[in-house]
């Protein structure tokens, strides 16, 4: 079988959770046997090897800016994939579900992956919102196959569309705790500093985590880690709040060997995000055994069940006292739940990779 991916930046990822996403299903795919090409985005594939971990890659250009980047690649990368002799075009996020008819239209089955509603992200103004809930009407019609990857979307879908789609949820590699070393050059310390890991978007809640944090009295320090695309507005605006607290660090995005030990030497995790999909950062911050604080939305709470570790979303009063407390209760990062020993026998790649192989061979 031979599978087209199409929706993303580029493999191996740098940022986001659907490029990590559609990394790790690809490799997975590969390892069982199936053909996989990845279509990359040429301005974010400086180097562009042609295989990554037995998955091909095919470089298709771009107009980079923020409302024309996925929509230019993804025509492109569609009416390359048609003359192309894949059996299954998978399309990954909502915006991109409009193209899946035209594959259809030359004999392939199309597959869209649904990572988030993503017209509710605060980043896209009335335009563009309107065009994504075009694209999700298109989602009820267009592909052969649907995936959510949150029992919330799907729940939304049956709800108000009766569309019964597929739930596959995201997943995560384990790793093994390293010591801190090259985050020291920040002036972290084990277990004294609270860790932001994710992309610096509005609707990731870093607005209301900074006000919440300055208001606490303690030495422990905010590490606010991630990149940003098309929203360099927003982090000024973020950076500002933060002006004046020596506590707040900035690292930028963090690979490799740094996000490991950023995970695995902080004392607690904290997610305030007002949307989501399936949050890969809180599943991987879990499997480090960090006690999680995450706002109260559906999507979090899919993951993190004992509403200890939750506050009402938005509520600035609530995640500063929710902080307090945790950063005072001893050991907190320690108390690993059940919840993580959930996630360590459930978010496995190997087994959404099977998922989905059986989905696309499903008529």
């Amino acid at each position: 079988m031979k599978i087209a991916m199409i929706g993303l930046r580029g493999i191996p990822a740098k940022s986001g959770g659907i490029e990590y996403a559609v990394e790790n299903l690809a490799v997975e795919l590969a390892k069982l046997g199936v053909d996989v090409t990845v279509y990359c985005r040429t301005p974010y594939c400086p180097k562009k090897p042609k295989n990554y971990k037995g998955v091909k890659l095919r470089y298709i250009p771009t107009i980079n800016t923020k409302y024309t980047e996925a929509f230019v690649h993804t025509t492109l990368s569609t009416f390359d994939a048609i003359f192309r002799d894949f059996d299954v075009v998978h399309y990954h996020a909502m915006g991109n579900a409009q193209f899946s008819f035209i594959p259809r239209i030359f004999g392939k089955k199309t597959v869209v992956t649904l990572h988030g509603l993503d017209w509710q992200r605060e980043k896209w103004g009335l335009i563009a919102k309107t065009y994504l809930k075009f694209c999700e009407r298109c989602i009820t019609i267009f592909p052969n196959k649907v995936i959510s990857v949150s029992q919330k979307i799907k729940n939304y879908y049956q709800s108000k569309y009766r569309k019964e789609i597929e739930y596959i949820p995201n997943g995560i590699r384990i790793e093994k705790k390293v010591k801190l070393n090259r985050l020291k050059r920040f002036g972290l310390k084990k277990n004294k500093y609270i860790l932001f890991l994710s992309r610096i978007v509005p609707e990731k809640g870093l607005q209301y985590l900074i006000p919440a944090f300055k208001q606490l009295k303690t030495d422990i320090k905010l590490v606010i880690a991630g990149d940003v695309t098309h929203t360099e507005e927003y982090l000024a605006k973020i950076k500002d709040m933060a002006k004046n607290d020596p506590r707040i660090i900035f690292t930028g995005p963090l690979y490799g060997i740094d996000k490991v030990e950023a995970y695995s030497n902080a004392r607690l995790f904290v997610l305030p995000s007002t949307i989501e999909g399936m949050p890969i950062v809180l599943l991987e911050a879990m499997s480090y055994g960090l006690r999680p604080l995450v706002s109260d939305i559906p999507e979090n709470m899919e993951i993190v069940h004992d509403k200890k570790n939750a506050f009402k979303n938005k509520d600035i009063t609530e995640l500063r006292n929710k902080l307090s407390h945790l950063i005072t209760e001893k050991n907190s990062n320690k108390k690993e739940s059940a919840d993580v020993k959930i996630i360590k026998e459930k978010y496995s790649w190997s087994t959404i990779a099977k998922n989905s192989l059986r989905l696309y061979n499903e008529k």
